[in-house]
């Protein structure tokens, strides 16, 4: 790649805003043939929303779009995929119970007809693997059959197969093991040597060092800067990504752990590979931060400690206690909730009505007989929850899929208010949510904290984590890897931290 070359793909003041947001704000974007480019930013800088827009899922505000010069505009994917523009997204596309050459042709079969040419499907199928330096991935195998590293070798083969100039990585290695890892970047090595263009969205510093030619740096929808990667460090990266000091609507007072025995204590926990060896001390009345990149092993964490989790060892302590934790009806009966990052999937039956869903944990508490539920009392109980974790409703037997998002996930914590549960464990407790919001949900957290209640946080939000916690670990590949007091954690060595360096 020559850095005078002009660029492949150029996005010139790129503005996007939804109703009382500005996603993205006059940016600016290029990406060279034969570069690896590195779109940085935090949860929320707009990283995303200026990828659907390249992509054709969005139509820009403002702003265009030039790929060799030639201005475009893509009124869908389609349009985009067919102008030379592929996007492995982090969730990946695939039909599990298809075969991968099925997958990677699914709608492009070859045949004439009404036929379809299996055999010809599997040799392209090969052919494509090959040529990615992909071996030991049976082109006949139902994709549901393989690893999830194979999974995204396969996702990007199907990308590949339409021959893009100008290719987007979205978290590629969130989920990959370092070999797997080690793997996916000597591919996009190989795809960078042949001209293709690649934009590396990622929050792993160590890798961008290391594969990438050039950076640019998003923040709250604008763009910061762009920056050729040799002539820059990590610090100077984490610095830029970072820009801001906590927001002013994170409440915290001071909080200390109560004294006397710890409300849990987990010691030497695996869960399977994605947890290795990990032991903490959750404190009465304490918020306890748990973070790290995606993939670093703490939703599985949190998932082992509601019993969502078969494949454990160690040993996991409630009140100086051994418990058992091998289902969430277990974990509900040692006082436990989760408060599931997946809302609409996992937290509520998104059909029912707000009122149904709070009380839905605790149906034994409203019974008068074995059959019949005590409505009323049903429904004074739940509205004095709606009204104490301030849910915005029109009404208790408004369907809960009809609040915004906020307001769902005050649902999901009301209902395990409602259980009177004593340790909350939060994934991503903010995650799509309006700023306003999560100044709600912030200070339910403190408040909570101060009533005597002990709460977990994993959130890959650096600030949020150093907003509400009173102490910090940081997990890295699967381990914890540092523990933070609040007075001697900052943005820049926790961001650090997740990398699995320090400053």
């Amino acid at each position: 790649m020559s850095i005078s070359a002009p660029p492949l793909l150029e996005m010139r003041g790129i503005s996007k805003g939804f109703p009382g947001v500005a996603a993205l704000s006059e940016v600016d974007f290029s990406v060279r043939a034969g570069e690896i480019h590195a779109l940085i930013g935090q949860n929320g800088a707009g990283k995303s929303t200026l990828m659907k827009v390249l992509a054709g899922v969005y139509q820009p505000d403002k702003g265009e779009i030039c790929v060799d010069g030639q201005t475009l505009r893509f009124a869908s994917p389609r349009a985009a995929l067919a102008n030379g523009i592929g996007i492995v997204y982090q969730d990946l596309s695939l039909v599990p119970k298809l075969s991968v050459a099925d997958n990677i042709f699914l709608g492009r079969e070859i045949g004439g007809g009404i036929f379809v040419d299996q055999q010809a499907i599997n040799a392209r199928a090969e052919h494509i693997l090959g040529d990615l330096g992909v071996s030991g991935i049976d082109v006949r195998h139902r994709v549901m059959e393989l690893p999830l590293a194979q999974q995204q070798l396969v996702e990007i083969a199907k990308v590949l197969s339409h021959e893009p100039r100008i290719l987007v990585m979205d978290e590629p290695t969130a989920a990959l093991a370092e070999e797997e890892t080690m793997l996916l970047m000597r591919l996009l090595q190989g795809l960078r040597a042949r001209g293709i263009a690649i934009v590396y969205i990622s929050h792993r510093f160590k890798e961008i060092m290391a594969l990438c030619n050039r950076a640019t740096i998003l923040r709250n929808g604008q763009l910061v800067k762009t920056i050729t990667i040799a002539e820059t460090n990590e610090s100077e990266l984490i610095e830029l990504t970072i820009g801001e000091r906590v927001e002013s609507f994170f409440r915290h007072n001071g909080r200390a752990a109560r004294a006397g025995v710890p409300a849990l204590e987990v010691e030497h926990l695996r869960v399977g590979r994605a947890v290795r060896d990990v032991s903490f001390v959750l404190g009465q009345g304490e918020i306890l931060g748990i973070t790290g990149l995606l993939g670093a092993g703490q939703n599985e964490l949190a998932r082992a400690l509601f019993g969502l989790t078969v494949e454990t060892s160690g040993t996991i302590k409630r009140l100086g206690k051994p418990i058992m934790l091998h289902s969430p009806k277990e974990a509900i009966a040692q006082g436990i909730g989760l408060l599931t990052e997946q809302r609409k999937t996992e937290g509520l039956v998104m059909p029912l009505a707000v009122r149904a869903n709070l009380s839905l944990p605790s149906l034994n508490t409203f019974r008068r007989a074995l059959l019949f539920l005590d409505r009323r009392h049903e429904g004074e109980r739940t509205s004095a929850m709606s009204a104490q974790v301030r849910v915005k409703t029109p009404s208790l037997e408004a369907t809960v899929g009809t609040l915004s998002g906020g307001n769902q996930q005050k649902v999901i914590l009301g209902k395990w208010l409602l259980r009177d549960l004593e340790i909350l464990i939060f994934i991503s407790p903010t995650q799509g949510i309006d700023v306003g919001a999560k100044a709600e949900i912030y200070a339910q957290l403190s408040e909570l904290a101060q009533a005597g209640k002990s709460i977990i946080v994993i959130s890959e939000d650096l600030l949020e984590i150093l907003g509400i916690s009173d102490r910090m670990l940081v997990m890295y590949q699967g381990q914890l890897l540092r523990t933070f007091d609040r007075s001697d954690a900052d943005e820049e060595h926790l961001l650090a931290a997740i990398q699995g360096t320090s400053l």
